[in-house]
């Protein structure tokens, strides 16, 4: 937070919509945190299976962010922060992504438990791969040198990923923990490497960015 205010009050206009992005995006999960018992007895009258609830409200959520980042851009007249100038091909480049990040969580939530602590550490590491090396990449920025501050900015990507991660995960998490425990599968695998499994969606991301340069 510290850093986002640092950036908030600094000249270069991208740090800035970056930075006051990223304190809205906190204060998005606050407000969800306030009204998640309102929130819930709505999602619970909806006719969904539980997996397509967390789907949709994950989904929301990153076009939400997405939002965010793309609308203070025009604002600070900020270039690059958002994935394109136009909202909608924002959107196509990055909800492939989001999506499946979403259904893989999912995945991995209904075969380990995870504290919603370790749930949002888990986020910044997706923001970290996607944001930070994948998009890095695709710009033609990622270097050796490059790698020590993308990983100083792993608590901004905590918090820019959270209205994402927490949401679904809290709203449904009666559903999960219902499931979780009624599967019967062998878990060799250590949570947290599973954890990991929501990156393989940056993949043809990676390939696409190979191609192009």
């Amino acid at each position: 937070m510290f850093l986002c205010l640092i950036w908030a009050i600094g000249e270069n206009v991208n740090d800035r919509t970056v930075s006051i992005s990223t304190l809205f995006s906190g204060l998005s999960t606050f407000v969800f945190w306030c009204y998640r018992k309102k929130i819930a007895s709505v999602i619970k009258r909806w006719s969904a299976t539980s997996r397509t609830k967390f789907i949709l409200i994950g989904s929301f959520g990153a076009v939400w962010i997405e939002f965010i980042f793309w609308l203070l851009e025009k604002i600070f007249g900020a270039v690059g922060v958002a994935a394109s100038p136009n909202f909608i091909l924002d959107l196509i480049v990055t909800m492939p992504w989001y999506i499946f990040m979403i259904i893989l969580l999912w995945r991995i939530e209904t075969t380990y438990r995870y504290t919603f602590t370790e749930l949002l550490l888990l986020g910044g590491v997706y923001e970290l791969g996607a944001d930070g090396f994948i998009g890095s990449f695709l710009g033609g920025r990622l270097s050796l040198s490059a790698i020590p501050p993308i990983l100083f900015l792993i608590p901004l990507f905590v918090v820019v990923y959270s209205f994402m991660i927490l949401p679904c995960s809290k709203l449904l998490k009666e559903e999960i923990d219902m499931i979780r425990e009624e599967k019967v599968i062998k878990r060799k695998i250590n949570k947290y490497i599973y954890g990991l499994l929501p990156l393989i969606g940056l993949i043809p991301y990676f390939i696409l960015g190979i191609l192009i340069r």
